[in-house]
């Protein structure tokens, strides 16, 4: 996976600053994700998300709003997607987190590229953002601006940026929303409550899902949380997908590779039985994010040998066999075969010896030493 650092400007003019997660393999869809207020896009939940949903092979642009106001936000997003539409590929997915969220859900009408949406801990009523200032937006009201703190952060609250929640009421915009939803929502969420995603479900039309996050918190930072909410976004949204990117087709006698982006040794491996990501061992100089060669050739070494020992095992009380292949040097193996089962010895004597597969008889340079399991 790689992060590539990008500017775009918003209908504005103002310079918008993002980061674009890209999967190893050519993306099969790109997403546009909506931080939460007073957030950036280097929170977990949106760097988290994304790049998760960049391991699923979706592509995914998280920017930081320009201000806070929730109009600019929605108008930003459309910008977003026009400027992916023009320099890479039209959005598919839109996320959005906390307010970003209930700004993902009015911006998707007007994207017609989205073909799905997925909000975490979004608020049913935009203006819940503030309501926990109390009396600081009844002084914002009446002095035009006031001050307040929140996750250590100075934030000003005007009365435009009032104006501009309240304008933008759940029923102007929920009911209209055809597109599939995907609601994330935590019942231990104390900042805003699971109840708004109860709310917001039952103003969408079908198709819509619920899905209660237990244990994250509001922000997504505890334990895989976001990782979490990232695959069960991806897992969701496949269905809705028109994928731009199809693994080639590969037979039984054939492999493809190719190199991963942002990535000194990884590959990408196109199998029959599907996708493999490779890498070098750290000490080889790689980030051993994926298989390496080595580990890939003693799987074989180690599934020939299970397969060869069952196939002769016909009729034979073998439960099952266990297969450790031990990588002792160069180009010398270890393998122990441990067999379970109420086996005679001349049983175990003729499974042991049916172990040499077609598969290690096809590697001549390598040795393979048998020892006892």
């Amino acid at each position: 996976m790689q992060s590539v650092s990008v500017t775009f400007p918003s209908a504005r003019g103002v310079e918008l600053s993002g980061t674009i997660d890209l999967p190893d393999t050519p993306p099969v869809a790109y997403a546009i994700f909506a931080h939460c207020f007073t957030c950036t896009r280097q929170v977990p939940a949106a760097s988290r998300v994304c790049k998760t949903l960049a391991a699923h092979g979706i592509a995914c642009l998280r920017f930081d709003f320009s201000e806070l106001g929730f109009t600019s936000n929605v108008e930003e997003l459309l910008a977003a997607a026009a400027w992916l539409a023009t320099e890479h590929e039209a959005p598919q997915l839109l996320l959005g987190h906390s307010l970003g969220g209930a700004a993902a859900l009015r911006a998707a009408e007007q994207i017609d590229s989205v073909r799905a949406v997925a909000t975490l801990a979004a608020p049913y009523d935009v203006s819940h953002s503030v309501l926990r200032f109390g009396d600081r937006v009844r002084d914002a009201e009446t002095e035009g601006c006031v001050t307040v703190t929140l996750a250590g952060r100075d934030i000003e609250i005007t009365r435009e940026f009032l104006a501009d929640l309240a304008a933008h009421g759940p029923e102007t915009y929920l009911p209209e929303l055809s597109k599939p939803v995907l609601l994330l929502h935590s019942p231990d969420d104390q900042t805003v409550d699971i109840g708004n995603a109860e709310r917001i479900y039952r103003e969408l039309s079908h198709p819509k899902s619920l899905i209660s996050l237990d244990g994250a918190d509001h922000l997504f930072t505890r334990a895989q949380s976001a990782q979490r909410a990232g695959r069960l976004i991806a897992e969701w949204a496949t269905p809705y997908l028109d994928p731009s990117y199809v693994p080639p087709e590969v037979n039984d006698d054939r492999v493809h590779s190719r190199m991963t982006v942002g990535s000194r040794h990884g590959t990408v491996v196109d199998t029959a039985g599907g996708t493999l990501f490779s890498d070098r061992d750290k000490a080889a100089g790689g980030r051993g994010q994926g298989h390496s060669p080595i580990s890939l050739l003693m799987a074989g070494l180690a599934a020939a040998t299970t397969q060869a020992i069952r196939a002769a095992a016909e009729d034979m009380p073998l439960i099952d066999a266990h297969v450790t292949i031990t990588h002792a040097s160069r180009n010398i193996f270890e393998r122990k075969v441990k067999l379970i089962g109420d086996l005679s010895e001349p049983q175990r004597r003729a499974l042991l010896n049916a172990a040499i597969s077609p598969f290690q008889i096809m590697l001549p340079g390598i040795k393979i030493l048998d020892v006892p399991a």
